[in-house]
């Protein structure tokens, strides 16, 4: 008999605002558990980041990370697989960027990935943008790029565009070497995030990577709510969204219309899990 692996996307998902996960939502993760489902995060922030809103004692079996940069045991907060840009890797998506003047966030290898460094071409008085704002909220763990520019791996570059800037959809045909997401910020709600990561690297694809290491091929769940997520809710068997999920989404998989507070009940309840 199959088993079963549960996907959760987190913010927007499960939580809103940044806030913690629900006693309902931590009852029913321990309650799949107990019935034999594994539950692995599937987010797109850094361990640094999950840190603020999952402990280790929360019942989760695995964490894919920075968009599946990292996948981790949760309970022996040991990471399983790795992905990374090269030097040159990095160098090369740069130069793409640099020629477009779109300002850039280079972010560290692995543990370390919520450190970075950045390249910012627009005007200091535009400090209301979104990139200002994240170079705000990690301004401890963030300096600029210097002259000689970047040395050593990297977990991935990080775009950061107005909704309608042209130059998204001007790039992306010259970064077909590397693994291109978009996301939503998370921050405003509505800049777009271009993250750019070594090949193969998303969500659904770490996803597959654990299924394979599970004793039988499982029976596969995904729960999402952005761009970011399509990848993996193509993937798995069975997909939901949250009712704020964009449009492009929406034409594609079921809604589930419940908060984040009790989306994960209804989701079984939907699936008919454990």
């Amino acid at each position: 008999m199959p088993g079963k692996i549960l996907f959760c996307d987190l913010d927007g998902t499960l939580i809103a605002g940044g806030q913690a996960l629900s006693a309902d939502n931590l009852e029913m993760l321990r309650d799949l558990r107990a019935g034999g489902v594994v539950v692995a995060l599937a987010s797109g922030r850094s361990l640094y980041s999950l840190s603020k809103v999952v402990t280790r004692e929360m019942p989760f079996d695995y964490a894919i990370f920075s968009t599946g940069v990292g996948i981790m045991d949760w309970h022996k907060q040991e990471i399983l697989l790795r992905r990374e840009l090269s030097e040159s890797q990095v160098h090369q998506a740069l130069d793409i960027l640099q020629k477009e003047q779109i300002d850039t966030m280079i972010q560290a290898a692995l543990p370390d990935n919520h450190h970075f460094q950045y390249r910012q071409f627009a005007a200091e008085e535009e400090s209301g943008t979104d990139f200002c704002r994240r170079i705000r909220l990690y301004q401890d763990f963030c300096r600029p790029l210097p002259p000689e520019s970047w040395q050593g791996r990297a977990s991935q570059l990080l775009a950061v565009l107005h909704p309608d800037d042209p130059r998204f959809l001007r790039i992306l045909p010259r970064l077909q070497d590397f693994s291109v997401i978009r996301a939503t910020s998370p921050l405003d709600g509505h800049s777009i995030w271009l993250e750019i990561f070594a090949p193969g690297v998303s969500k659904s694809d770490a996803a597959s990577w654990l299924s394979g290491k599970l004793p039988n091929p499982p029976v596969t769940y995904a729960l999402g709510n952005d761009h970011n997520d399509l990848d993996l809710l193509e993937w798995a068997q069975y997909s939901l969204i949250a009712p704020d999920a964009p449009a492009e989404l929406q034409e594609k998989f079921t809604v589930l219309n419940a908060e984040p507070a009790c989306f994960l009940r209804q989701a079984a309840k939907t699936w008919q899990l454990p």
